[in-house]
């Protein structure tokens, strides 16, 4: 028991929960882009995607459950070692030295995990718990469901540009915080570090650009056909 409670009192042990943790984070943003990819093959196959999600509680309930644990423990976690490193910095005595140039990408992690937890309590709010039926979700006199929502919401240009923000902050921390997985786990080297940089640059882009293609599409097709509400 004392040595499990040294573990997590550790800064190594605190590391590898967040490395851990983030892991599965990152799996559930690729699971969810995946599915709102299906935005772009209409409201039929989004809304029977939606419906799908749906028709999986109460097994949806416990997963979300688990989710929004995980999602606490990486958040917390990770609080109390950049407030560690804030202190270890301000401490003069302090033996605390930075290795190489931080990135601009390690330098906002905080902030950027911030814009995220704001993010997504308005998207929550926004769409999972918004009436997917009524005016929202009409467009062109038709009820399109929770497809209606989403295109509605996003022919609103501010309402895209902050998404399109969120999307960024998510980039910038996904970027990082991949590299830092394969560090806390010992995983690097001659061939590994290039590696995992060009992974976590990569798909962090890659993630950016296809969530942010959502909103532009939606808005771009509304001002267009002049659906834009």
């Amino acid at each position: 028991m004392n040595s499990i409670s040294a573990y997590f009192k550790s800064s190594i042990g605190r590391k590898q929960v967040v490395a851990t943790t983030g892991i599965f984070l990152v799996l559930f943003v690729v699971a969810h882009l995946i599915g709102n990819l299906t935005f772009f093959l209409g409201p039929d196959v989004f809304n029977a995607y939606a419906k799908k999600l749906a028709h999986l509680r109460p097994a949806l309930n416990v997963a979300e459950a688990g989710l929004l644990i995980i999602f606490l423990v990486h958040m917390c976690t990770t609080y109390t070692l950049v407030w560690e490193n804030i202190k270890a910095r301000q401490n003069k005595y302090s033996t605390y030295k930075p290795v190489g140039k931080r990135s601009l990408a390690t330098r906002l992690m905080p902030f950027t995990g911030t814009i995220l937890l704001a993010y997504i309590i308005w998207h929550l709010i926004d769409f999972t718990f918004a009436e997917h039926h009524g005016v929202n979700a009409t467009l062109n006199g038709t009820d399109l469901g929770l497809y209606g929502v989403v295109y509605n919401a996003f022919s609103n240009p501010i309402h895209s540009v902050l998404y399109v923000i969120a999307m960024m902050a998510l980039s910038l921390h996904l970027s990082h915080g991949i590299q830092s997985i394969f560090q806390t786990f010992g995983l690097h080297g001659e061939q590994i570090t290039p590696f995992a940089k060009n992974l976590s640059d990569g798909l962090a882009l890659f993630i950016c650009v296809m969530f942010s293609a959502i909103p532009m599409y939606a808005y771009f097709h509304a001002t267009v056909t002049g659906l834009a509400k």
